[in-house]
């Protein structure tokens, strides 16, 4: 009897690990692409490969079948990553979302 309580408690941390990693990389994907979209002179294509290199850098395994949506209009840009989790639970599919937004650089008189 407390055995498998013993296994279902571990596999509940390490899986809230998996998904707390896959968030923190999510977020770090969405910052990029975002910094990249936002710089002067640059465009949503521009956050886009920045945001598709860095999930190739950071995505791994970890992050299933990533969706990046990167937008630059009305002086902000926007970068969307969404993926799923490798699960340890039979039958249940975990996903990570991360937003990141930011306003558009600008050359100014000062």
């Amino acid at each position: 009897m407390v055995l498998p309580l013993a296994f279902t408690m571990i596999a509940a941390v390490l899986q809230l690990g998996l998904w707390a990693h896959a968030q923190q990389r999510a977020d770090a994907v969405a910052h990029q692409a975002v910094s990249a979209a936002r710089a002067y002179g640059a465009d949503a294509a521009t956050g886009r490969r920045t945001g598709e290199q860095a999930l190739d850098q950071l995505g791994g395994a970890l992050l299933k079948q990533p969706r990046l949506h990167v937008e630059r209009a009305s002086g902000r840009a926007t970068a969307r990553v969404e993926a799923g989790v490798p699960s340890l639970v039979p039958g249940w599919q975990p996903s990570v979302a991360a937003v990141r937004h930011g306003p558009v650089e600008r050359l100014g008189a000062p």
